[in-house]
């Protein structure tokens, strides 16, 4: 177990943790500035991530497009994407067209999965958060569940971390992450689901005790593969870490992988399983 590393994720989070959670429960602007701030930056991460495969994005209008998605989040939910993703697109092939740089193919290819992964994946925290003005609920509901949602998924890496450390055997999948272990991988899922429990005895009233368990479930899955998709990433690019911006963690994407993978799927729970329009 690297301590120096340990000691500087545990650093990182205790600044960081605290802000996260204020503006989760403030909601509103706030939170989409949070989400805002972690898209840009994720998204240039990947986007360098490409350009270690010869690609050339086009990172400023990834970024233009970045902004203009989280907010169509926020302002309309997911009725404008299809139009802002189409425009975007057709804004990138003329571009290329005109480019002559690069192989246009992985160009456009780079460029427009920018759009997606992390932006749109991750966005779907804006919908969580906003969801209970739909539903005519509480609107503080929405920062809880949000809220529920990410700590348990810091509860399950850290879970799957130390046991996989301490007592791991079993490579899980050793081609794309080879310190991941079986061991880790069902306590980071048996966390989840505690996590899941004792949220709901403690501080969320508004779902039942097995819908908190479904969602401790997703992110038991989820958040872990989320984690291995991303790796795949960086091992096809050659790099351990996307970025050095948070040390003992690498960089946003590093971060938060596992939530933008988590979040679409607790969303489409919540809005089509458990609040049944």
């Amino acid at each position: 177990m690297d301590f120096k590393k340990l000691g500087l994720r545990v650093l990182v989070a205790i600044f960081g943790i605290p802000i996260i959670v204020f503006l989760v429960l403030t909601g509103g602007w706030a939170f989409v500035l949070l989400v805002l701030i972690i898209n840009l930056l994720a998204q240039f991460e990947f986007y360098k991530l490409t350009e270690l495969k010869q690609m050339l994005p086009l990172k400023i209008l990834g970024l233009i497009g970045t902004i203009l998605i989280t907010i169509s989040f926020y302002q309309f939910g997911i009725e404008k994407l299809w139009l802002i993703i189409f425009a975007l697109f057709y804004v990138t092939l003329l571009i290329e067209l005109f480019r002559n740089k690069g192989s246009a193919t992985l160009n456009i290819s780079g460029t427009t999965w920018g759009f997606f992964y992390p932006t749109v994946f991750f966005s779907f925290h804006i919908l969580i958060r906003e969801l209970p003005k739909s539903l005519n609920l509480e609107y503080a509901a929405g920062g809880r569940w949000v809220l529920f949602m990410l700590v348990t998924i810091w509860i399950c890496d850290t879970a799957a971390y130390f046991v996989g450390s301490a007592i791991g055997k079993n490579k899980l999948y050793q081609r794309i992450s080879p310190n991941k272990t079986v061991e880790g991988a069902v306590a980071g899922f048996v966390f989840a689901l505690l996590t899941a429990y004792f949220f709901h005895l403690l501080y969320i009233k508004d779902l039942s005790l097995m819908q908190c368990l479904v969602i401790g479930g997703i992110v038991g899955v989820m958040s872990q593969i989320g984690d291995l998709v991303e790796s795949v990433f960086k091992r096809d690019a050659g790099v351990k870490d996307t970025s050095g911006i948070l040390p003992g963690h690498g960089g946003f994407l590093d971060r938060f992988d596992a939530p933008l993978f988590v979040a679409p799927l607790v969303y489409f729970y919540l809005k089509f399983f458990v609040f049944i329009s």
